[in-house]
C-alpha cells in the first residue's frame, strides 16, 4: 500500500528524496522467541533493575491472515498481558466503514499512518447523523472514554483503505443503537459523553524549536498530567549531531512512566544502556520502526551523527502502566 501522498509534507522537513526510502537495519543481533522473528524484533541488554528497550522493524514483521472475509488485518506490537491493553497497526479494507454509533468504557489514541478512513462523531446517544471525519495520513486521535463514534451506511465509506497505529486500553466497547450485536441499556446510566480531539498534524500544527535546542523541533499534541498522558512528535534536522545539543541527547530513564515511540519518516541511531553508565546496544531506525521504553529501561541518541537524513518520530508517554490512571508523568531520571 502506497505511503507517499500526504507524508510529503513530512518528507519536505527532511534533506534528501531518499530518506523516505531508507531501509537500515539493526546494529547487533536480535533477541527474539522465534528465527522467523530475527529479521523485525530487538531487545537490547539490561541488568536488573533496569529493562531492556524493545525495537521492532514494523514493516519486516509478517501481516497475520485477515480477521474477517473484508480482510481487515492487525499487527500487535505490545500487549498487556494482565489488563489486556494492546498497541495495534491496523489495516483497513478499501470501502470499509465505522460501526454503528458506538462507545468505550476506556481512553484510545491513534496516529494515521497511510490511506484513508471514515467516522462519525456524535454527542447524544439517540442521534444517527454526526459530524463527519475523515482520518488520513497524519491525523493524530485522543478519545477519551464515552465519547459516541461510528459508520453509517449510505455515507462515504474509505477511498483508499489504509493503515493506523492505534492504542486500545483495557475495557469494554457498547453500541448505543438498537439492533447491533454489541448494543447494551448500560449507555442510559451514563451522565457526560465526552468528545476527543483530532489533529491533523501535517497541516495544522508548524513545527517549533524545541526550548531552543539547536537543530530539534517539537509538536505538542497532548499534556495532560491530570490523566497522566502525554503525544508529542520531534523533528530532528538532517545531519543532526548530539553534540549540537548534548542535554538533549543524554540518556535517561523513568521509574513508573511507560513510553511508546514510532519512526514516522526519516532515519535515526539510539543507544540502549545496561545500566547507568554502560551502554549496552545501538540501533539505527527508519521509518515505521516502534521502540518501546519500559520503566526503568534507558536509552538516549548516539553520540555523534544520529540522524543523516533528518528524523520525524511520535512519542507517547503514560504516567504508570499502559492506560490512564490519573498519574502524572514524572520527570526524567538522568544517567
Amino acid at each position: 500500500m502506497s505511503s507517499s501522498s500526504r507524508r510529503t509534507f513530512i518528507g519536505s522537513t527532511l534533506s534528501l528524496a531518499g530518506a523516505s526510502t531508507l531501509a537500515p537495519a539493526f546494529i547487533g543481533s536480535a533477541t527474539t522467541a522465534s528465527a522467523a522473528d530475527v529479521n523485525y524484533e530487538a531487545v537490547s541488554l539490561a541488568t536488573a533493575p533496569y529493562r531492556p528497550v524493545r525495537i521492532i522493524d514494523t514493516d519486516a514483521m509478517p501481516w497475520p491472515a485477515p480477521m474477517d472475509a473484508l480482510g481487515w488485518r492487525v499487527k500487535t506490537l505490545f500487549e498487556n498481558d494482565d489488563t489486556g491493553d494492546h498497541l495495534m497497526i491496523i489495516d483497513v479494507p478499501i470501502g470499509s466503514e465505522g460501526g454503528a454509533n458506538h462507545y468505550h468504557d476506556f481512553h484510545e489514541w491513534a496516529y494515521w499512518l497511510t490511506g484513508d478512513f471514515v467516522n462519525n462523531e456524535y454527542t447524544h446517544p439517540d442521534q444517527r447523523l454526526g459530524s463527519f471525519q475523515q482520518f488520513r495520513e497524519g491525523i493524530f486521535l485522543d478519545r477519551p472514554a464515552y465519547s459516541l463514534h461510528g459508520g453509517e451506511p449510505e455515507r462515504l465509506d474509505s477511498q483508499v483503505g489504509g493503515t493506523c497505529l492505534i492504542m486500545e486500553e483495557e475495557g469494554k466497547t457498547f453500541s448505543v443503537t438498537p439492533g447491533d450485536p454489541r448494543y447494551s441499556d448500560d449507555y442510559k446510566q451514563v451522565r457526560q459523553w465526552t468528545v476527543p480531539r483530532i489533529i491533523d498534524t501535517l497541516q495544522d500544527i508548524p513545527w517549533e524549536v524545541a526550548n531552543g535546542v539547536d537543530g530539534v523541533f517539537v509538536k505538542h499534541l497532548v499534556e495532560d498530567q491530570v490523566r497522566g498522558f502525554r503525544a508529542t512528535m520531534w523533528r530532528l534536522s538532517a545531519g543532526w549531531d548530539s553534540a549540537r545539543a548534548p542535554e538533549f541527547a543524554r540518556a535517561y530513564y523513568y521509574r513508573q512512566a511507560h513510553q511508546f515511540n514510532f519512526v514516522i519518516a526519516g532515519d535515526m541511531r539510539i543507544t540502549a544502556y545496561r545500566e547507568p553508565g554502560k551502554p549496552a546496544k545501538t540501533f539505527t531506525l527508519g521509518p515505521n520502526y516502534y521502540f518501546e521504553r519500559p520503566p526503568m529501561s534507558m536509552f538516549g541518541l548516539v553520540d555523534g551523527q544520529v540522524s543523516e537524513f533528518g528524523a520525524v518520530w511520535l512519542e507517547v508517554t503514560y504516567g504508570r502502566g499502559t492506560a490512564i490512571n490519573n498519574v502524572p508523568i514524572e520527570a526524567p531520571n538522568f544517567t
